[in-house]
C-alpha cells in the first residue's frame, strides 16, 4: 500500500513527561499497548479503515511492536489528524491519509487497503468489510465493525468471514453513545462558531443513545431543546425527560441549530433544508457524513465565513454548516479533545485485533456477531481500577 500523508515532519513521539500524562489521560489504551507491544504479532496483517485521531497511534503502534504490518486509510478526511496520520507512518505503519482528501482520493485508500489481504479488519462503517467481501479471497480471519451506520450497511449482505460488532456493546451503548459524544460536541461546537448554546433552541433529530446524549448535555447547558424521533417508545421517553417532541417540519422551522443523529444518510434533504429557520446553523454527530444533503448545498452558492463553517445560499435565506456535515465531535484541529472519553472505546480496537490476531476468533461463523463479553469485562476493569 502507497503511504500519503500531508507531512511526515508533523509526526510527535511524546517525551517521559507527556508519556506519564497520557498514561493518566488514557489508562486503558495504555495498559493493553504494554501488553500487546510484548506479544509475538510477526507475519500478522491488520487493515484499518476508520478515523484518525490523536488516540490512533497508541492503538496501532503497539501492533507495530508486536512485529505486525499494519495499514490504515481515512474513513473520513474531515476527521483526520494530520499530526496522528504522520506519527503513524512514521511508527511504520502505511498510511493512505491526509485532512482535506477528496471523496475520490478517500475512496483510493479504501481500494487500497480491499486490495492487499489481512488477518484481521478495523472497521468504521462497513465499507471495508463490504470490499474485502466482494472479493475471492483470501478473507481475513476475522473483523470489528464499530458504527451503527456500519451494522446497517452490511445487513443482509453475505459476508464470508466473521465480523464482531462492538457498536452494540454495553460499554459503548451506554456510556460512549449516551454520554461522552454529547460531552465532546458541544464544547466542539462554541469551539467552531464562538457561541454558547444556552437559551438557543436545538433541534436533535433522532432520539437513539447519541442522540439522546446530545440532546440531554444540551439541555444541561441552558438550551431550549426539541427532538424529532420516529420511534414511539424513544419519543415518549424524551418526553419524559422533559424535551419537546416535534415533527422534522416544526422543528425546523423554529430552532436556531439542528443537529442530525441518526446513522441515516440524507435525513436532512433539499425539501428539508428549503424549510428551515433562516440563519440556521446545521451540524451532524452521526457516523456519516451525507446525513445533511451537502452533495445538494454545493450546487448552491457558498462561501466559508471561518474555519468549519460554510454559509450556503437557498431560494430566500441562507444556512450555516459545521465540519462539512461530518461528525462534529471529531471535527480534525477544532482544537477541542477530552483525551480520555475515548480511551476504553480505543482499547477496544487494539484489544480486540489482537484477540483477532492471536486466534480468539477461530472456530466463529461467517457473518455478524456479538464483541466477545468477556474483553469488554476486561476493558471494563481496567478503567475502574484506574479510577479508583
Amino acid at each position: 500500500m502507497d503511504t500519503r500523508v500531508r507531512d511526515i515532519s508533523l509526526a510527535q513521539a511524546p517525551d517521559a513527561a507527556e508519556a506519564e500524562w497520557l498514561r493518566v489521560c488514557r489508562p486503558v489504551l495504555s495498559h493493553f499497548g504494554e501488553l500487546v507491544s510484548k506479544a509475538d504479532l510477526q507475519d500478522r496483517t491488520v487493515a484499518c479503515f476508520q478515523h484518525i485521531r490523536s488516540e490512533t497511534p497508541m492503538i496501532l503502534l503497539p501492533l507495530v511492536d508486536a512485529g505486525a504490518t499494519v495499514r490504515i486509510a481515512a474513513v473520513n478526511p474531515d476527521s483526520t489528524d494530520d499530526v496522528a496520520a504522520a506519527t503513524l507512518a512514521h511508527g511504520g505503519v502505511e498510511v493512505w491519509a491526509w485532512s482535506g482528501m477528496s471523496e475520490a482520493e478517500r475512496l483510493a485508500g479504501l481500494e487500497q487497503l480491499a486490495a492487499h489481504p489481512a488477518h484481521a479488519l478495523s472497521d468504521m462503517g462497513g465499507e471495508l468489510i463490504a470490499a474485502v467481501a466482494r472479493r475471492n479471497g483470501p478473507f481475513p480471519a476475522a473483523a470489528l465493525e464499530a458504527t451503527t451506520s456500519g451494522i446497517h450497511h452490511l445487513a443482509g449482505q453475505n459476508i464470508p468471514f466473521p465480523v464482531f460488532d462492538w457498536n452494540d456493546i454495553p460499554l459503548k451503548d451506554r456510556i460512549h453513545n449516551a454520554y461522552h459524544v454529547g460531552i465532546q460536541a458541544w464544547p466542539v461546537f462554541s469551539d467552531i462558531t464562538g457561541l454558547a448554546i444556552h437559551g438557543r433552541s436545538v433541534l436533535v433529530v433522532g432520539f437513539g443513545p447519541v442522540g439522546h446524549g446530545v440532546a440531554t448535555q444540551a439541555r444541561a447547558l441552558g438550551a431550549l431543546v426539541s427532538v424529532v424521533e420516529l420511534d414511539p417508545v424513544r419519543a415518549l421517553e424524551a418526553q419524559q425527560l422533559g424535551l419537546q417532541v416535534v415533527s422534522l417540519e416544526e422543528g425546523l422551522v423554529a430552532c436556531s441549530i439542528v443537529v442530525t443523529a441518526t446513522g441515516r444518510e440524507r435525513v436532512i434533504g433539499p425539501r428539508e433544508l428549503d424549510r428551515t429557520r433562516p440563519g440556521a446553523i446545521l451540524a451532524n454527530v452521526g457516523h456519516g457524513n451525507r446525513e445533511i444533503d451537502v452533495d445538494w448545498l454545493d450546487g448552491r452558492p457558498r462561501r466559508a465565513v471561518r474555519p468549519y463553517i460554510d454559509r450556503f445560499e437557498l431560494d430566500d435565506h441562507h444556512v450555516f454548516l459545521l465540519n462539512r456535515g461530518s461528525l462534529v465531535n471529531l471535527s480534525g484541529g477544532a482544537g477541542i479533545e477530552i483525551e480520555e472519553l475515548f480511551d476504553p472505546f480505543a482499547a477496544v480496537i487494539l484489544r480486540g485485533l489482537a484477540w483477532i490476531l492471536e486466534g480468539g476468533a477461530a472456530g466463529a461463523g461467517h457473518g455478524m456477531h456479538p464483541f466477545p463479553a468477556e474483553l469488554e469485562r476486561e476493558i471494563a476493569e481496567v478503567l475502574l481500577s484506574a479510577r479508583r
